[in-house]
């Protein structure tokens, strides 16, 4: 089947981010400029999150990255403008379930996020983030059954692919598709690679066409 057009007769390969922009960085739903429909991505602290950010802004430095994990405490918004003439917002949630952050702080991940995920009135879906090199992730398939109980679209992807020799890579995406319980395979990206980057952003238009539920 022959991937669908975007707007401008290009395919979703074709896809690319054409100009993105820092909004602000919030902390909660109430605090939110307005703006396009928006998408969240979240995940585990190392998990490529910030590498991955820069590529789909098609920017080097807009997501600054850190070898510090759990450096970012905010909802982080981007505001995305792609070839396709699609405007989204990217939320960029914190990381969750680092050793490294402080147990008061993570605590106070899950209210802001889930007040984040259940009140926003443009959300329009979860980018879900799994280090492809790790094992069967409780916190994040629970995390992920959680948003399907609340009608949010969730997207798994498996990040890092480049870590992995390519005759490995079927096998891991196999394994996360039965953990996670998906229909179809999560996609795997890797920024080193260029891998899956322009899947993704098809992923988020899609997404941020969709209705609110």
């Amino acid at each position: 089947m022959a991937a669908p057009a975007s707007k401008k007769g290009g395919s979703a390969k074709d896809l690319r981010t054409i100009s993105a922009d820092f909004v602000a960085a919030v902390g909660g739903p109430g605090e939110f400029p307005s703006g396009p429909a928006e998408i969240a991505i979240v995940g585990r602290s190392n998990v490529g999150k910030s590498s991955l950010l820069n590529a789909l802004a098609n920017r080097h430095s807009l997501a600054r990255t850190s070898k510090t994990p759990g450096r970012t405490q905010a909802i982080i918004l981007f505001d995305l403008l792609l070839s396709s003439g699609d405007k989204i917002r990217m939320c960029d949630l914190p990381g969750f379930g680092h050793a490294k952050v402080a147990k008061t702080l993570r605590e106070s991940f899950s209210p802001m996020i889930q007040k984040f995920l259940e009140e926003s009135k443009e959300l329009r879906g979860v980018i879900l983030l799994q280090d492809c090199r790790r094992d069967v992730d409780e916190d994040a398939i629970g995390f992920a059954e959680w948003l399907r109980e609340i009608q949010l679209p969730v997207v798994i992807v498996a990040t890092k692919m480049d870590e992995l020799p390519k005759t490995k890579r079927g096998g891991v995406i196999a394994r996360l598709q039965r953990d996670f319980d998906l229909e179809h395979p999560p996609l795997g990206v890797s920024v080193r690679e260029n891998l899956g980057i322009a899947d993704l952003l098809h992923q988020m238009r899609r997404m941020a066409r969709q209705a609110k539920v």
